[in-house]
């Protein structure tokens, strides 16, 4: 708090729709807007709170990497070491928001709120969606309860946990969903209500993330192709996205074997949007087969949050035991 007696909230801009304005040049719309710009643009952000603005990038979040990413981990504890600031709203594009946010609710060793707002319409939009989503996501991060409870998402008047948190939908303005919950929480005009504490929430302290990861994902007939090129290039670890339970076809467990045998991780995820991974079938390549031969469970997570957590987790350790205990405490299941 400061004088004012309002909460001081830093909105950290890093791009995306949101900030997203059209390029004669480019024949389409391109990440231009400033942080300090879209809070220009909602002046009832001053009834809320004391606002601070940080730009820590400004690219549409296709174009988002792992160092710019990661980078926004700095950016944030270097905020919220400050006494004053009572929390953080990043506004970012929503195509890889899900991935950002659960990096740093991972990587963020902080019990003040962080809220990952965007946007599903440009900036220059009439009706765009940008400013109802950035005072919802800084009255979320300014109240009280909104403490402890990890990385939030608030976009469409829903606030979801990161690690849960998926995109749904390309269009809608409620565009994000939770692959095996509903929200934990919803935005209005009116307040900030919660309905519940999101749960498995881990903290890893690394200095960096291992980039190459893969995630391969089975279709009906895949062959071992990519696993080849994988353990040719000597990955650092690869997700695989199985079918039904977490099951695979003989090549595709073909090539995860090679891959366990040249020392490179497995983890073994669905493709489907909820769920997890679980024995019942016996045949080579079904998921208790990958168990056995060295693989680890993804539990509920994603296959994209399980690429994440294994990026983070691989700069702490390679030891199989600590990757089994890491996803357990993280995805359960």
């Amino acid at each position: 708090m400061t004088g004012t007696n309002k909460p001081v909230i830093c909105v950290v801009g890093t791009g995306g729709t949101i900030a997203s304005r059209y390029d004669t040049a480019l024949g389409g719309h391109v990440s231009a807007a400033t942080a300090q710009d879209l809070v220009s643009t909602v002046p009832e952000l001053g009834n809320v709170a004391e606002i601070r603005v940080v730009e820590h990038s400004n690219i549409n979040s296709a174009l988002m990497d792992t160092a710019t990413a990661f980078g926004l981990r700095d950016t944030l504890r270097r905020v919220l070491k400050d006494d004053d600031v009572c929390g953080a709203v990043v506004t970012h594009g929503t195509a890889t928001l899900e991935e950002t946010a659960y990096l740093m609710d991972l990587t963020v060793d902080s019990n003040k709120p962080i809220v990952f707002t965007g946007a599903q319409r440009n900036a220059d939009e009439k009706d765009a969606d940008g400013p109802r989503n950035l005072l919802g996501a800084v009255m979320i991060a300014a109240h009280p309860q909104a403490r402890g409870r990890g990385v939030l998402v608030a976009l469409g008047s829903e606030i979801h946990a990161a690690r849960d948190v998926i995109k749904i939908n390309p269009e809608i303005l409620t565009c994000f969903g939770a692959r095996d919950c509903g929200p934990v929480g919803s935005v209005t005009r009116q307040g900030v209500s919660f309905f519940m504490m999101p749960q498995r929430r881990l903290h890893l302290e690394v200095d960096h993330v291992k980039q190459e990861v893969h995630i391969l994902k089975m279709g009906q007939g895949s062959s071992d192709l990519l696993f080849r090129a994988c353990v040719a290039a000597r990955v650092d670890g690869i997700v695989i996205e199985g079918t039904g339970g977490g099951n695979v076809n003989p090549p595709f467990y073909k090539g995860a074997c090679a891959a366990l045998a040249a020392g490179i991780p497995v983890i073994a995820a669905l493709r489907l949007v909820s769920g997890a991974p679980h024995p019942g079938k016996g045949y080579p390549g079904s998921f208790q087969s990958l168990i056995a031969r060295g693989a680890v469970s993804s539990g509920y997570l994603s296959g994209i949050k399980a690429r994440i957590l294994l990026m983070v987790a691989l700069a702490e350790s390679n030891d199989r035991d600590r990757l089994r205990e890491i996803f357990a405490q993280a995805g359960g299941g």
